[in-house]
């Protein structure tokens, strides 16, 4: 069967991939911030309770994504472990710091403030992140000259 003009174009193999990301990147998302609020809850800093449940969700994040969304590509667990890697403590660096501006000089300095400080900073470190990992984690591996 084919599909209507107006939707082939949702059709497209980068719109599905970013489609199975955005819903790995839900359930990463889901468990970074059941680990945060946990963690926040109990009296641990944002900033390591961050680290906490980032690290949870990167650990799914990254099989899923080898597994599910992009097919490992032609990379080895090595390489795109590695590189995935970076993008992640790139990505992490960065919503530390928005973080923190969020928390200590933009009102978000209560526990539920803080917890959607995290929420609001997901969608931007989600859709960067995606084309990083598309171009360059998982892309498959140039041929040998």
């Amino acid at each position: 069967m084919r599909l209507p003009e107006a939707l082939r174009r949702f059709d497209a193999p980068v719109i599905r991939q970013f489609i199975k990301y955005g819903i790995v990147g839900a359930s990463n998302t889901v468990i970074t911030l059941v680990i945060y609020a946990i963690c926040v809850e109990v009296g641990v800093p944002s900033a390591i309770a961050l680290a906490f449940g980032y690290l949870a969700g990167t650990f799914n994040s990254y099989l899923l994504n080898h597994f599910w969304t992009f097919r490992g590509g032609e990379r080895e667990h090595a390489t795109a472990g590695r590189r995935f890697a970076t993008v992640q403590l790139c990505a992490f660096g960065v919503n530390e710091v928005l973080l923190y501006v969020l928390v200590h000089h933009a009102g978000f300095d209560t526990t539920t403030k803080k917890e959607l400080a995290q929420v609001i900073l997901t969608v931007p470190v989600l859709v960067v992140t995606f084309f990083v990992n598309r171009a360059w984690s998982f892309a498959a591996s140039a041929p040998a000259p």
